[in-house]
């Protein structure tokens, strides 16, 4: 016969994951936590949400796709969309201004 609470112990596990992706948490760098200012600059704009939302609003399509990239020695993020009219493109968002340009 099996146990009716076997599945249950998978819950707290999900819960944590949960919270995890929901408090958006990452990992950082070590630099600045050791108070070492050698570390990269805070960036104003350096979120992958941000940069899906961005290219959402600009494009009215739906993300497929976010990664970290770098254009003309600016880091950002290279964000992938579906239009509407089915086609996909991908666009780079600039971590630095905000701004999503082909």
């Amino acid at each position: 016969m099996s146990d009716p609470l076997q599945p249950l112990w998978r819950l707290p596990l999900l819960v944590l994951a949960g919270a995890l992706i929901a408090s958006g948490a990452q990992a950082q760098s070590g630099y600045r936590q050791r108070g070492d200012e050698r570390g990269p600059p805070p960036r104003q704009f350096a979120d992958p949400d941000r940069a899906a939302n961005a290219a959402r609003r600009a494009t009215g399509g739906r993300v497929l796709g976010v990664q970290g990239s770098e254009r003309d020695g600016q880091p950002g993020y290279r964000v992938r969309i579906l239009q509407p009219d089915g086609r996909v493109r991908s666009l780079h968002y600039d971590a630095d201004s905000g701004a999503v340009r082909d």
